[in-house]
C-alpha cells in the first residue's frame, strides 16, 4: 500500500515538473532575455564626438584608419576623410595640415605571361594626398604604369611617411618581384624616386626629427628586427631589443626615444628605447593587447591601438614619468568601438 502511494505521488510530481518547464519556456524569456554579442557600431559617415573625458587629453590632429577608410581626429571629434573603403596607413605632415595614405585600386588590364600579353585583373595601390580638413584628393604616386608594349606594370606602395620638412615621402614599394624596398619621392610632385634599399623586405618607415634617418621594420632575414636607414645611402644600423619580435618604430619629437611594438608569447606591448647612451628599454604597457604607438607633437603623450573584448579602439596615454623611471597615466579611449584597422599605425600632427 505504501509503495503504491509513493508511485502515485511520483507520477503527480513528474506531471508538475513538465507543466512548470512548459510555462518556464514560454514565460522565462520575458524575465531573462537571451544574451547576444554587442553589435559593432555603424561605420561613421559624419563627425563623431569623442567619448566623455577624451577631448581634454588630445591636442593637434590624429589620422587613423577605420574599416578601410582614413579618419581625422581633432578638436572634440573625428570624421571620415575618405569613403571608398580602400584606404589605409595614413601619414601626416608635422603641422597636421596634409594627410598621405595608400589606396588600393584594381582594373581589368593586361600583363605579360610567358612572353605573351594577356588580359588580367590587376590590383595595386597609389599614394594619395589630401587636406586634413577634407576636399580634393590627389594621386601623388601612381602604382599603375602602362608599358610601350601595351601591358601594365603594377606596384604596391604602402606606409607613406612624410619627412619633417614636408619635402619627401618615404614609402615601401613592392613591384611583384618578391621584395618591399624603401624608396623616397618628392612630396609635391611624386617624382624623382630615390631607392634606399634593393632586394629587401622592409615596412613601417618613420623619419627621425632631423630628417637624416628612417626607422623601418626589416623582414629580410625572416624574423622582424628594427633598422635605422640613413637617407644619405650609408649602411643601415640594427637596433637591439628585448627577446620577441619588434616592429613599427616611431621617433619622439626630439629624437631621443623610439617607441615600438614588441610581440612576445603571442602578445603585443609598447616599448620605448633610448636612442643615446646605454639605449635603455622601457616597457610602456603590459596588458598584451596594445600596439602601433606614436608620440604626440610635444612628446608628452602617445596614441596607440588597443584591443578589448574583441574590438580595437584608438587610445591616448599621458606618458607622465614613464621614460624617467616613473609610470604612465591611465590610457583614455578616443573612439567608440567602431573597429579600428589593426594593421594601420595612426599618425599625429600639430
Amino acid at each position: 500500500m505504501g509503495r503504491s502511494r509513493e508511485l502515485v505521488f511520483a507520477g503527480i510530481a513528474a506531471v508538475l515538473v513538465v507543466l512548470y518547464l512548459g510555462i518556464g519556456i514560454r514565460v522565462g524569456p520575458a524575465f531573462f532575455p537571451p544574451s547576444s554579442p554587442t553589435p559593432t557600431p555603424t561605420k561613421p559617415v559624419t563627425l563623431v564626438t569623442l567619448p566623455p573625458g577624451a577631448d581634454a587629453s588630445v591636442s593637434g590632429t590624429i589620422a587613423f584608419a577605420l574599416r578601410g577608410d582614413v579618419y581625422v581626429l581633432s578638436g572634440k571629434g573625428y570624421a571620415p576623410l575618405t569613403s571608398d573603403g580602400r584606404s589605409h596607413e595614413p601619414g601626416i605632415t608635422s603641422d597636421g595640415r596634409t594627410v598621405f595614405f595608400a589606396r588600393v585600386e584594381e582594373i581589368d588590364g593586361k600583363r605579360m605571361v610567358d612572353g605573351q600579353v594577356v588580359p588580367a585583373h590587376l590590383r595595386f595601390s597609389n599614394v594619395v594626398s589630401a587636406s586634413a580638413s577634407g576636399g580634393t584628393q590627389t594621386v601623388l604616386i601612381d602604382g599603375l604604369v602602362k608599358a610601350d608594349s601595351g601591358f601594365h606594370l603594377v606596384t604596391w606602395f604602402d606606409s607613406p611617411a612624410v619627412s619633417p620638412d614636408g619635402k619627401r615621402i618615404a614609402v615601401v614599394a613592392d613591384d611583384g618581384q618578391g621584395y618591399s624596398d624603401l624608396v623616397l619621392y618628392d612630396a609635391q610632385t611624386g617624382k624623382q624616386p630615390l631607392p634606399l634599399s634593393k632586394g629587401s623586405n622592409l615596412a613601417d618607415p618613420s623619419w627621425s626629427p632631423d630628417g637624416k634617418t628612417i626607422a623601418v621594420t626589416s623582414y629580410t632575414l625572416g624574423t622582424p628586427r628594427l633598422l635605422l636607414v640613413p637617407v644619405d645611402g650609408r649602411a643601415s644600423v640594427p637596433l637591439t631589443t628585448p627577446d620577441g619580435e619588434p616592429y613599427r618604430a616611431s621617433y619622439s619629437p626630439d629624437g631621443s626615444w623610439l617607441v615600438y611594438t614588441l610581440r612576445h608569447e603571442g602578445k603585443n606591448d609598447l616599448h620605448a628605447i633610448q636612442m643615446s647612451g646605454i639605449h635603455k628599454d622601457v616597457e610602456l604597457t603590459s596588458d598584451g593587447k596594445s600596439w602601433n604607438g606614436v608620440f604626440s607633437p610635444d612628446g608628452k603623450q602617445m596614441a596607440f591601438l588597443r584591443e578589448k573584448d574583441g574590438v580595437i579602439d584608438l587610445y591616448s596615454m599621458d606618458l607622465g614619468e614613464a621614460l624617467t623611471g616613473g609610470f604612465a597615466k591611465n590610457a583614455v579611449k578616443l573612439t567608440r568601438g567602431e573597429g579600428i584597422d589593426g594593421a594601420s599605425r595612426p599618425a599625429w600632427g600639430a
